[in-house]
């Protein structure tokens, strides 16, 4: 899976480096002279001394805002592509990569109980049988598979089908600059899908649906035969029919996270998500950082970490995720909201982690059990469970880490594969961790405070830590210009 040279997606030609893409970063928000500096140093390919690189999450921000359409995006990506041409990935990296014994999927699946194995299993099984209609689970939706036991959901029950092999269709290989894995990825799910005689296909996580609609055939072209649609979108559609009818109008304050996918599809995600809090009688108070401008939740603010000087080193890849998870939530409670509505799984899941590593009070829902209850219907909502066996999982790839080769290169992923079993003592170790996290001597009211305050001590120090890196490193870069604007003077006598 190593990547090639001469792939790229920035359109070079149509930039005039004006660097409004990095001053409208919603994360950056660099000064005009340093965002157009930031721009120069990515064309010349100057790595080490990028901001950017050190602090982008991916969240493709930039290219709504780039007036050229001359994709800053692509630049990124290009550049996390060509840094991939000379360093391999960090162990830390395996959590994401579904033909590792590591990852995430089914080291989770451990601790899952015997009815959510048995519902992947058939949703695997599903994929091998052919139908007009499919509803894609994702790769992330298959860490919490409870949340599809729904009466909601009765009419497409029989199609769900999904594999974490597919690996969000390419999606996490994309982000990371893995650009031929993404495109190859993308390509085997497309004929998979029209070999299956899928006519139209329902996504539960817009991660999905994006690539299909976007990303494929926009930067691949690679273009599906079969119609896409959101899951949510089928929702709001049966709320407006009154095929769903609602019993109990909620009338509770919300904000909602737009994720970064989201800002795809022209943004129709966002939309949906406020119409059907709306139809269920919420109220929605919008953070500060909504819609196209919405921060990261912070999962992809852990990709800088894989490449630099620093990548070998585990702890800086989860004191970023949880340090940008942490600022999301706290933005969220800003708002005076009772309840964090996430649409993507994937957020849901992270938020629902920092949430009780804080020991915050405002609750995680998805959109799909905000709908259950105003139907009248309890949701399943184990995500706080869910997110302390994801600590537990996380715990033992750390532990891991320092007895395994520190780097790896991704081999490439064969979708009709079954996922890669944890071996023996990785599943010991982490139903120990399970079992002490899920304790009384975890899950008291002083050791969840202790928890939540040594958290937050260690966030708070660890931003001071990345505010002195940002500064040395533009002191840096900026001596360096100096030394070569003098010895330039030198040679012009």
């Amino acid at each position: 899976m190593n990547p090639k040279p001469g792939f790229h997606l920035f359109k070079e030609e149509l930039c005039d480096q004006c660097g409004l893409c990095f001053q409208q970063c919603p994360l950056m928000e660099l000064p005009k002279e340093l965002a157009k500096e930031e721009v120069r140093i990515l064309l010349r390919k100057d790595f080490a001394s990028s901001l950017v690189l050190q602090r982008c999450v991916t969240c493709n921000v930039c290219e709504l805002v780039c007036p050229q359409d001359a994709s800053p995006y692509g630049l990124v990506l290009d550049s996390y592509h060509d840094y991939g041409l000379n360093q391999s990935l960090p162990f830390m990296a395996k959590f994401i990569f579904p033909n590792e014994p590591e990852n995430m999927w089914t080291t989770t699946r451990v601790l899952m109980s015997e009815d959510e194995r048995s519902l992947l299993q058939t949703w695997e099984e599903n994929l091998e049988n052919p139908r007009d209609e499919m509803l894609i689970t994702g790769f992330y939706n298959n860490l919490v598979p409870y949340i599809t036991q729904s009466s909601l959901l009765e009419e497409l029950k029989p199609a769900i089908a999904g594999s974490d092999t597919m690996f969000g269709m390419g999606e996490d290989a994309y982000r990371i600059g893995y650009l031929e894995e993404a495109e190859r990825l993308g390509r085997l799910a497309i004929d998979k899908f029209n070999a299956l005689g899928v006519k139209k296909l329902y996504c539960f996580m817009v991660v999905e649906a994006s690539m299909f609609t976007d990303v494929l055939p926009k930067r691949f072209g690679l273009k599906a035969d079969f119609q896409v649609e959101l899951l949510d979108n089928w929702l709001l559609e049966r709320l407006k029919k009154g095929a769903i009818r609602i019993t109990e109008p909620l009338k509770m304050k919300v904000a909602v996270h737009d994720n970064c996918c989201g800002r795809y599809m022209d943004g129709k995600l966002q939309d949906i998500t406020r119409e059907i809090l709306d139809r269920i009688g919420c109220e929605v108070v919008e953070m500060p950082y909504n819609r196209n401008k919405a921060l990261c939740c912070g999962w992809a603010g852990t990709i800088p970490t894989l490449f630099g000087p620093t990548s070998g080193n585990p702890i800086h890849t989860l004191l970023n995720l949880m340090q940008g998870l942490e600022y999301r939530l706290r933005e969220a409670e800003s708002t005076g909201a009772e309840v964090l509505v996430v649409p993507c799984p994937g957020c849901y899941v992270f938020f629902s982690l920092i949430k009780e590593l804080v020991n915050s009070k405002m609750d995680i829902y998805l959109p799909l059990e905000l709908i259950q209850m105003a139907a009248g219907e309890t949701p399943v909502h184990k995500n706080k469970e869910r997110a302390w066996d994801i600590f537990a999982v996380t715990n033992n790839l750390i532990l891991k880490w320092f007895f395994s080769p520190k780097r790896f290169n991704p081999r490439p992923i064969d979708i009709e594969k079954p996922l890669p079993l944890p071996g023996k003592a990785d599943a010991r170790r982490i139903r120990f961790f399970g079992r002490f996290y899920h304790s009384f001597l975890v899950q008291n009211r002083l050791s969840r405070r202790l928890l939540a305050f040594l958290i937050k001590t260690i966030i708070a120090r660890y931003r001071v830590h990345l505010k002195k890196k940002e500064r040395r490193l533009i002191r840096d870069r900026a001596g360096r210009a100096r030394y070569l604007a003098q010895k330039q003077r030198k040679l012009g006598r």
